[in-house]
């Protein structure tokens, strides 16, 4: 039977701790992620204290406890960031993260399929499901790091894309693999299919549920919140039962969400008086409709859940870890893996070239910053429970991405001390104060 005092005592120690790795980050260089799994990997198979094996309670809660996790933590995630303070890097960083998704995906794959012996199609799950650096981690290591404000707000940029897209496209994968009957053609009609409606989806319900907040504002202040998380869990059930990407349209609802409402149309040069009325028109319903005033207090209490959610997830994916199905070849495969995401990344790491500045050594700094800028985190920890969830067996596959999710976290957290201690890499010299906020901020909004 459980015992469900020692499960309050569990959960409330799971919070508390991360909450003491948190404020140690920036003593230690490592992120919350690593002892959190381990202590998870302890208390589950290692030392037995809770049952997390096959047909255990807390293996059969992965359906759920997964969905949770994508609906609070992507939440999160597109709540913070800032469109407009993106515009100077959109297209480069976009070109960097996509080249860098696909090449590092279809790599991992060829390593998975020649090695392990998998089809392709399972190969490509879990090469896309380890595309990118975990948007988790990498603001909270660029805090650290003495870089100028692009490459900054550029890392930080991709990771929260390629986080999107390590779900999105194993998620759709996934679906494919367990309907083999799809052709080449309708899998391609249907990714397109999920990705657009998703889009849509989320964009809309995000518009109409601040015209909601907005029509309703003296009521909708006191429960903001509570408001709100209730619509992105409906949006996330919504979008599944329409066999559309819950993932994607929860993170592009928080985006919409987050800043429709201060979206104004600034007046060009030279612009003609019918025009400027049009902007003027725009911006005022804009602001009498979608403005929601309590925007930041959504913002601060969702950061503290997404702080319980993620914190508990990392414990919950250490327990589902299964230590007597780890071999050497799955090491050596996730030591592979490892050493092709770092080589891919400094290969590429041209394609930033137009903001790294200051001498040939802090140039060096900046490329080794990129190049060890691996760490993988929640997306892949949460592609790894899918497959059992769906009844799909794929032997090793969450093991593998535990490894991995380990061995790039060491790895990232030794190369951005080695990065920073070898040349202090870069920093840019600010032309007026402002540009003086870190790019975490930048893209936070903070």
């Amino acid at each position: 039977m459980i015992n469900i005092n020692l499960i309050f005592i569990f959960i409330a120690g799971v919070a508390f701790l991360g909450f003491v790795i948190n404020a140690l980050f920036d003593r230690l260089h490592i992120t919350k992620m690593l002892p959190l799994m381990i202590i998870g990997l302890l208390v589950g198979p290692v030392l037995g204290v809770i049952n997390s094996g096959p047909n255990s309670t807390i293996a059969n809660l992965a359906p759920l406890i997964t969905a949770i996790a994508i609906s609070f933590i992507l939440f999160d995630v597109g709540l913070n960031i800032n469109i407009a303070h993106l515009r100077r890097i959109i297209l480069r960083g976009t070109a960097f993260t996509m080249l860098l998704v696909i090449v590092t995906g279809m790599s991992l794959a060829a390593i998975a399929h020649f090695t392990l012996g998998w089809s392709w199609l399972e190969a490509l799950i879990l090469g896309f499901a380890l595309g990118g650096p975990s948007s988790v981690v990498v603001p909270t290591i660029m805090r650290v790091a003495d870089v100028g404000d692009d490459i900054k707000t550029t890392l930080i940029y991709e990771s929260v894309v390629s986080d999107s897209l390590q779900l999105a496209v194993p998620i759709l994968l996934l679906g494919i693999l367990a309907n083999m009957s799809v052709s080449l053609r309708g899998a391609t009609e249907l990714l397109a299919q999920v990705i657009f409606g998703s889009i849509a989806m989320g964009a809309v319900f995000a518009i109409v549920w601040l015209y909601i907040l907005k029509r309703f504002e003296k009521y909708s202040k006191m429960y903001g919140w509570m408001l709100t998380i209730s619509m992105v869990i409906a949006t996330y059930g919504i979008a599944q039962e329409l066999n559309y990407s819950g993932a994607i349209t929860v993170f592009v609802f928080s985006i919409i969400f987050s800043n429709f409402g201060t979206l104004r149309l600034r007046k060009k040069k030279d612009s003609k008086e019918e025009t400027d009325s049009i902007r003027k028109g725009f911006n005022a319903m804009v602001r009498a409709f979608f403005h929601f005033s309590n925007m930041e207090y959504i913002k601060d209490y969702q950061r503290e859940i997404e702080f319980f959610t993620s914190t508990f997830f990392f414990v919950y994916i250490g327990m589902l870890f299964n230590v007597h199905d780890v071999s050497t070849l799955l090491f050596g495969m996730a030591i592979g893996a490892v050493v092709a995401m770092i080589v891919i990344r400094r290969i590429f790491s041209f394609v930033l070239s137009k903001y790294m500045k200051g001498t040939p050594q802090e140039r060096g700094s900046v490329k080794t910053l990129i190049a060890f800028d691996i760490p993988r985190g929640l997306s892949p920890a949460i592609v790894a429970t899918l497959p059992e969830a769906l009844g799909i067996n794929i032997p090793g596959f969450l093991n593998l991405i535990f490894i991995v999710i380990l061995f790039t976290n060491i790895v990232a957290s030794l190369g951005v001390f080695f990065a920073t201690r070898k040349g202090k890499t870069a920093p840019v010299k600010a032309t007026q104060p402002e540009q003086r906020a870190t790019a975490a901020q930048a893209v936070a909004g903070e």
